[in-house]
């Protein structure tokens, strides 16, 4: 399997444009950064309220928590955007996010999706589609449709229409939003 380094914010440019992108239509920018790192990709865009959460103690101006874990806390009403922008593919945050009552209609929530052949498809989907044994013996067969995946989870908690783009290097990044209905 080949072994990269993970990097925060490879394409700050494109990221950005992406953020004014999906936020251009709001009239404030309240931000739940659930991935902040050292809060590089919220500096250039105005909002009201930015709040990051960062596991790492050394990055940025956060709360320092697993964001999994302060999902479960945090009063999402008080948001209109938040941001997924974590490494890997982030399933369960997303799902969970769509699952919680308290998050609004109308809510921007922007993500990167980073898949590759090699890199494993997150266990939490391995479970819900009961391929566990398979997988085991065929990893890169699934691994290749972990987007796919992604893509129709939030298909089934109502997500209509997706904006993204991707970039291909040894990994394909796909950096996207979507609004919630």
């Amino acid at each position: 399997m080949p072994q990269t380094i993970k990097t925060d914010n490879k394409s700050v440019a494109n990221k950005v444009f992406l953020r004014r992108k999906a936020t251009e239509h709001l009239e404030d920018i309240r931000v739940l950064d659930l991935f902040a790192g050292n809060n590089v990709l919220w500096r250039c865009i105005e909002t009201e309220r930015y709040y990051g959460v960062e596991l790492t103690p050394e990055k940025g101006r956060n709360l320092n928590a697993d964001a999994k874990q302060a999902l479960i806390s945090l009063d999402l009403s008080q948001f209109n955007v938040i941001d997924c922008d974590s490494y890997g593919i982030p399933f369960e945050i997303c799902s969970n996010l769509l699952k919680n009552p308290a998050l609004k209609s109308g809510t921007v929530v922007l993500y990167t999706a980073i898949t590759n052949i090699f890199a494993q498809m997150p266990n939490v989907v391995i479970d819900a589609l009961n391929i566990r044994e398979l997988y085991d013996i065929v990893p890169s067969v699934f691994n290749a449709q972990a987007i796919t995946c992604f893509y129709d989870m939030l298909a089934n908690h109502g997500v209509q229409e997706i904006s993204f783009y991707e970039l291909i290097d040894q990994y394909t990044k796909h950096y996207g939003y979507f609004i919630v209905a």
